[in-house]
């Protein structure tokens, strides 16, 4: 009986059985085991914390009583991938970023696209929380393309993808607090207001499609132009950082770009394959 020769581990460890580093390590395999959750990927002190924000949650005193929580609920194991995933964001965060984005990025991959005589324009929010990232980028992808004119034209797709399925939930239902756009766009161009706050148009939800997708798996989206993975690298270690960053490599075209969050850079092999673009905005590009 596996289980129960693991709680003997445990208690043989000493101190605060189940409490430890080896307690830990049991509660990782049961969680891969069971429920196909890969937790190492994360920095362990992290993991720690945002562990133990469940375990005060549900009364559990060390790792051995929330494994055993774990397996007489069912539904702990999806409320624990949501609070891992922490969501902290709004529109337009960083305005420097995307004021790049709409004068510079935008402006070369049209340019490029139209050139080439493909008008399509691919782009991924890998980690978009509750949404406003994606939709932030479709904005400025709507005014970029109806200002040169040639909007009915283009094909356009932001793919947004996170763990947390409650974010997703609210990504996709569209309707926020407060909501803001850069200087030079309208508000009432992109939201309409609500009882609660504001909510998005349709013109730019329809640019946007959501999946529930783990980071560090290979997603279906190849030939992409544009990549945004902002404030989610820095939850990981080196090892995950390196192999998400392939990932990204596989999945842009070259000449594609890359942005990131201001605290993180680029790592791991995939270092040869990107150049700087803005260095101070965190945007790369894929080497041709």
């Amino acid at each position: 009986m596996p289980g129960i020769m693991e709680e003997r581990e445990l208690r043989k460890a000493g101190g605060a059985a189940g409490g430890g580093d080896f307690g830990l390590e049991v509660l990782l395999r049961q969680l891969h085991q069971e429920l196909g959750l890969n937790l190492r990927q994360y920095k362990p002190n992290y993991l720690k914390r945002r562990i133990g924000v469940r375990m005060r949650a549900t009364g559990c005193a060390d790792y051995l009583q929330y494994r055993q929580y774990l397996r007489q609920h069912p539904g702990e194991g999806r409320r624990l991938i949501n609070d891992l995933t922490i969501n902290v964001t709004e529109f337009f965060r960083d305005q420097d970023v995307y004021e790049a984005i709409r004068g510079a990025v935008l402006p070369e991959v049209i340019s490029y696209k139209r050139g080439s005589g493909m008008w399509s324009l691919r782009a991924w929010s890998a980690g978009c929380a509750t949404g406003e990232e994606p939709y932030s980028l479709a904005i400025l992808i709507l005014d970029a393309l109806t200002r040169a004119g040639d909007r009915s034209r283009w094909a356009v797709r932001v793919t947004a993808t996170d763990l947390d399925d409650r974010a997703l939930e609210t990504a996709k239902a569209a309707r926020y607090e407060s909501a803001k756009v850069l200087p030079g766009l309208e508000l009432e161009d992109y939201f309409f207001p609500v009882e609660s706050g504001y909510a998005v148009r349709d013109e730019v939800r329809r640019l946007v499609r959501f999946l529930l997708l783990d980071i560090v798996k290979q997603p279906p989206l190849r030939h992409l132009d544009i990549i945004l993975c902002r404030n989610v690298l820095i939850y990981f270690e080196r090892d995950k950082q390196s192999q998400i960053m392939e990932i990204f490599y596989r999945c842009l075209r070259p000449g594609g770009f890359l942005v990131l969050g201001k605290s993180e850079a680029i790592v791991g092999a995939a270092q040869s394959g990107f150049a700087p673009y803005r260095r101070r905005e965190r945007i790369y590009r894929k080497r041709d």
